[in-house]
């Protein structure tokens, strides 16, 4: 049966997903870990990125399906300081692109670091990365060439009441959702485990 867009889930994920996230990046190819970090990573290297993510600071995005597996996945970083600036870090499935999730990822980033009352939201990428670039020119982003580490930034407009009454909303929605998605997927692995 084929999925349609309306069946993934946004949400924001905490602590307790570090299995999915490292199970999500462990199904990337050599060649997309190196696109989403720019350098070559190990399963140790990522086993310590999921370990130190930081969910109180940072913000993890996924879109997930029906069975609660993590289709796209973004890190929206915030400086431990008081940078008014959020990185963006993005990574999707293989069988998952093409299908709009990096830019509602995107999106949904954005809203979040205006909200926390961040000014702009930077993407930086390897030269490579075509599907990168494509993703911030459809975001309006504004792109900075350099030949080692291109970016692009994004700028937020300052927090109003209906952002963070909308974003707060839609946030508890799409935890209850991810709650019973988690729930009837660990039933399942459970059933099929103990047969």
């Amino acid at each position: 049966m084929q999925r349609h867009i309306s069946d993934e889930l946004i949400a924001q994920l905490g602590p307790h997903h570090r299995g999915r996230v490292l199970q999500h990046l462990r199904r990337l190819s050599e060649r997309d870990l190196w696109l989403r970090f720019g350098y070559a990573v190990t399963d140790d290297a990522l086993r310590a990125y999921v370990r130190k993510l930081h969910f109180s600071r940072d913000a993890i995005f996924a879109i997930l399906d029906e069975a609660a597996d993590i289709l796209a996945l973004g890190h929206l970083g915030f400086d431990k300081n008081t940078s008014k600036t959020a990185e963006f870090g993005l990574s999707v499935l293989p069988q998952a692109r093409r299908r709009g999730f990096g830019l509602r990822l995107l999106q949904r980033a954005a809203v979040h670091a205006r909200n926390r009352g961040s000014t702009h939201l930077v993407m930086t990428y390897v030269p490579e990365n075509d599907a990168l670039r494509h993703l911030a020119e459809r975001a309006g982003m504004q792109l900075v060439s350099d030949v080692y580490e291109p970016r692009a930034f994004l700028s937020l407009a300052p927090p109003t009441a209906a952002s963070l009454m909308d974003e707060t909303f839609s946030e508890m929605l799409a935890a209850i959702d991810l709650g019973f998605r988690v729930a009837n997927a660990d039933a399942v692995h459970h059933r099929s485990t103990s047969a």
